[in-house]
């Protein structure tokens, strides 16, 4: 259902792929975007999780990289998403 994921590329541009990335034309608050995603979409949910897991264990090799307009608040999202959990 959602592909083949590079998670060392991290897209927030509108109509890209993946969890991060809005659908075009979409216009809001993001952070209120991600977490609905995170709430009631499981994959989104996994996925971002994993993202969390990479920027936490990240100690050497390809660094996972944020791109877009959205990019420092993702990766604010995912580095937070464990403590959402408990709110679940």
């Amino acid at each position: 259902m959602y592909g083949l994921i590079d998670f060392s590329r991290i897209t927030t541009r509108p109509g890209g792929f993946g969890p991060f990335a809005p659908p075009v034309g979409w216009q809001g608050d993001y952070w209120q975007y991600l977490q609905v995603r995170f709430a009631e979409d499981i994959g989104v949910r996994q996925q971002i999780l994993v993202v969390r897991r990479i920027l936490v264990r990240q100690s050497g090799g390809t660094r996972t990289r944020f791109l877009g307009p959205h990019a420092v608040e993702a990766r604010e999202f995912a580095l937070s998403a464990g403590s959402s959990l408990s709110a679940n």
